[in-house]
């Protein structure tokens, strides 16, 4: 039987070639297969497992907290620090008893605290004369310089006339040489414990200690909302504003008597005071940075050796909190950069207190800022009046950020507003024009500001409850049990508790570990003026798994793909032998072989055939080996021989179950020339005559475009997830670093396939050739020349791939819908590519079955039907 089958290759030494082809590309492109699969699926599995771990498993917060952009599977940096109160504390208690929490670590959102300080000696007023001190308060964030606050008043100095009042001008000795400028400060309450456990805040201290059982907020007063806190601080601050003075004299007669008491007759209102001109006589610089070092050292009883006489106010109020931002999505200038793009207006600050000044925050900003100030009754008159919390602050150590036991990694850093501050980069400015090099957009101390602190205040859990009472928590960070894996047991997990925490408590839960941070871009608008696009890293929710979901799904179809292209191709081979041999089986039956023998033909050939891809795959893999120094895998080299013996015995079985159909009375059969057929087709021109041949044919043909068309479907449907992935990949830093760790395997894949449709299509082509010798002779005897026959099979082979790439387009557009629930219209390069490969692949695959019919000589054909 060998004898046999070696015979039968050695006179059909062009079947052989083509045999020995296809096995060469088969073991090549499925060796290449699993070893870039196998090394790229580690890289990526590798680099998920190390970097998908986040600092909290998954945040919980408020019903009324859901923001727009989590559509896209967005949250906004900072939006923590946006969330004043919403969860009760039953809800936080339910929370913790939760199977798999670990970790159920609150925050709090108390609100702004002004942090006032005295410093003695600072201004230089002359003896004599009026002068006007200006008090502004900036904030410098690097998008502009904005004045947040501003204070005018007027002093008299060296005179004993009375002075008018109501219009703001004062005595010296009411003013001094001192400033009193103030910091705003952010105040949060976490759980002591739980906030150990989640961060190691603990761990983080560096002056005296931490937080004590001990150590609780007291009130003070029934009447008002007075309470005395323990805190901890951190003296680095993040606050890039600072305060301006600006002394100036004004220019009128102040040195006599009676220059005084006239400039005073003629001085009705504040505006006249306005009217003078001024000359600048002392500027004055003083960082908020410095007031809080100041604040901070006084109550740890310390001195700040650039200001040693200063001084802390006795106690400070709550006065505002501020809300979130109001993100409206916006038209990306730079798609390719920045896939989502949203835009942020300012709104005028609609902020009343009775006690404090319109002008103690900016007409506009970014962010609703509210008044703490609470209505209460006066003790001894039994009035009702409006008065902010007062808090006294009792200081329990120092802690430094940077210390706290969180993954500061890039790729999967999570807002930890309670110790990291917002960042941003202004990019474009506001015209869109790039700017090189970027400028770093800093918070500040202004609530209502783009960016704001971190706050340098943390007390404790109680202190939140009696300041803003039992719906004071803002957010709730958990830690999960027994999650410590990138896989769909763990995704499950979570999710599980996900739905149990929304379903028993109605608050929103959104999971975080998998997460990685993204690149969007903000067009920042004020008062109707752009001031500039900041770019900021969001968090994409869950980039992790589903990079992890898509990665699987892809290498999973780089393997399908080849196998089922290779499939086609030896089952289109052997639907080709069959009809080559097919006499040859016919005489074999008439002399006596049974079915059974003609069996053991195909599938010995089938193995012979698959042994020889093993063979070739051993001996690339030797290759590797010694050329890169990797080891051999002898389970990739045992999946691929698996592989082959799949691909090679299917065919095998198909070629068997046409030989039952093998008549021995089929050897006086010339074959399929012998059946006239009849054709509606005109032969106008040279196309025509082609089309009807193939029409004439099309079961075969048919075969031959199904060639194309599958393998065809298979290409656009893996050059579609191949784009989806990178696109998965690129909308997320981790998805970056990942995306840079592969590359080559779809484009292997994409030429492996490339190459095993070629040699389909030529083979049938090539059949076709054979079988219509004696027509070929015929038209070469009627004057067709050499080009005219090639060019008739050239054109032949073009249908043939123009049919397959309209088919393979439908197969590849309804395999995308099944696989992602869409039909890509809009993407133009996928119906190119569906019409344009196939097309170039039966002309390619045309080439060398058009020359040999070229080549016929008419008279030895037509001698042989003679």
């Amino acid at each position: 039987m060998l004898k046999f089958i070696l015979q039968y290759w050695r006179n059909q030494k062009a079947k052989l070639l083509l045999l020995l082809i296809g096995a060469l590309i088969i073991a090549t492109g499925l060796n290449l297969i699993f070893k870039l699969n196998e090394t790229n699926k580690g890289v990526v599995e590798e680099t998920l497992q190390k970097r998908w771990s986040s600092a909290y498993d998954i945040v919980v917060r408020p019903s009324t907290s859901r923001l727009t952009t989590e559509e896209h599977d967005l949250l906004e940096p900072n939006y923590l620090n946006g969330i004043v109160g919403g969860i009760t504390f039953e809800q936080y208690e339910k929370i913790k008893t939760m199977e798999h929490v670990d970790v159920a670590a609150p925050v709090a959102i108390i609100g702004y605290t002004q942090l006032n300080v005295d410093i003695p000696n600072m201004l230089k007023i002359p003896d004599q004369g009026l002068f006007r001190l200006t008090h502004r308060q900036f904030d410098e964030t690097g998008l502009q310089r904005e004045m947040i606050s501003e204070e005018v008043i007027h002093i008299a100095n060296g005179t004993n006339e009375l002075l008018p009042r109501g219009i703001g001008l004062l005595p010296f000795n009411q003013v001094g040489n001192a400033v009193t400028p103030g910091s705003l400060n952010l105040i949060v309450a976490v759980d002591p414990d739980e906030e150990a456990k989640l961060v190691g805040l603990d761990q983080a201290i560096t002056s005296s200690s931490y937080f004590s059982i001990d150590d609780r907020a007291v009130s003070l007063s029934s009447e008002q909302k007075h309470v005395r806190m323990p805190i901890l601080v951190n003296p680095a601050s993040f606050n890039n504003g600072y305060h301006e003075y600006e002394l100036e004299q004004l220019d009128v007669p102040f040195s006599s008597s009676d220059d005084q008491k006239k400039v005073l007759q003629d001085i009705a209102s504040e505006s006249d005071l306005l009217r003078y001109d001024v000359k600048n006589i002392q500027s004055l610089s003083i960082p908020s940075k410095d007031l809080e070092a100041i604040y901070f050292n006084q109550l740890q009883g310390k001195k700040t050796p650039d200001y040693p006489g200063a001084l802390i106010n006795e106690g400070s109020q709550l006065i505002f909190n501020s809300g979130p931002l109001e993100m409206k999505e916006a038209d990306s200038p730079f798609p390719e950069r920045w896939r989502n793009a949203f835009q942020i207006d300012s709104q005028p600050i609609s902020f009343t207190n009775k006690w404090l000044p319109p002008s103690v925050l900016p007409k506009q900003g970014f962010r609703p800022v509210n008044s703490t100030e609470v209505q209460t009754t006066l003790p001894e008159s039994n009035d009702l009046a409006y008065l902010s919390p007062v808090l006294d602050f009792e200081v329990v150590g120092t802690f430094d950020p940077e210390k706290i036991a969180v993954s500061k990694d890039p790729l999967n850093e999570l807002p930890m507003e309670t110790y990291r501050p917002a960042s941003a980069d202004l990019v474009l400015d506001q015209d869109g024009s790039p700017l090189n090099p970027s400028v770093s957009i800093n918070t500040s101390g202004n609530p209502a500001g783009l960016l704001t602190n971190s706050p340098s205040i943390i007390t404790t859990l109680d202190a939140a409850r009696l300041l803003n009472g039992e719906k004071s928590i803002s957010s709730i960070r958990i830690k999960v049990n027994n999650v410590d894996t990138l896989n769909e047991a763990s995704e499950a997990t979570l999710q599980e508790l996900k739905e149990q925490i929304e379903r028993d408590t109605g608050l929103i839960a959104t999971v975080t570990t998998g997460s990685s941070p993204q690149p969007v871009i903000t067009k920042v608008v004020k008062e109707g003026n752009t001031l500039g696009w900041i770019e900021q890293p969001w968090i994409h929710l869950g980039a992790a798994i589903t990079i992890f979901r898509e990665t699987s799904a892809g290498y999973s179809g780089v393997i399908l793909s080849i196998i089922g292209v290779a499939i086609i191709y030896v089952l289109t081979t052997s639907y080709i032998t069959m009809l080559s041999r097919r006499r040859e089986f016919a005489i074999l039956l008439s002399l006596g072989w049974s079915q059974k023998d003609l069996y053991k033909i195909i599938y010995l050939e089938a193995i012979i055939l698959a042994f020889l891809v093993s063979i070739v795959s051993l001996a690339i893999e030797s290759v590797f080996f010694i050329v890169r120094g990797e080891g051999l895998s002898l389970w990739s080299w045992f999946l691929i021989t698996a592989f082959s013996l799949l691909i090679y015995l299917s065919g095998a079985t198909w070629s068997a179950l046409n030989i039952r159909k093998i008549q021995p009375y089929e050897v006086i059969k010339v074959g399929e020339y012998a059946n006239t057929s009849s054709s509606i087709i005109p032969l106008k021109n040279m196309g025509s005559l082609a089309l009807k041949e193939m029409v004439s044919k099309w079961r075969r043909n048919l075969l031959s475009v199904a060639s194309i068309a599958v393998p065809t479907s298979l290409l656009v449907f893996f050059v579609y997830v191949t784009f989806h992935l990178q696109g998965v990949l690129y909308t997320s830093w981790l998805g970056q670093f990942v995306a840079v760790q592969i590359g080559t395997l779809h484009y292997v894949t994409i030429g492996v396939s490339v190459l095993i449709a070629i040699l389909t299509t030529g083979e049938i082509i090539w059949q076709n050739v054979q079988e219509r010798e004696h027509s070929f002779a015929l038209l070469k005897a009627i004057g067709w020349t050499n080009h005219s026959i090639r060019y008739l099979v050239l054109i032949e082979g073009f249908i043939v791939g123009l049919i397959a790439g309209i088919l393979g387009l439908g197969l590849s557009y309804i395999t995308i819908y099944f696989a992602f629930g869409l039909i890509p219209w809009t993407n133009a390069y996928l119906a190119l590519l569906s019409l344009l490969l196939p097309t170039i692949v039966g002309g390619i695959a045309s080439i060398i079955p058009a020359t040999i019919a070229s080549k016929v000589n008419p008279y030895e054909s037509l001698k042989k039907i003679g």
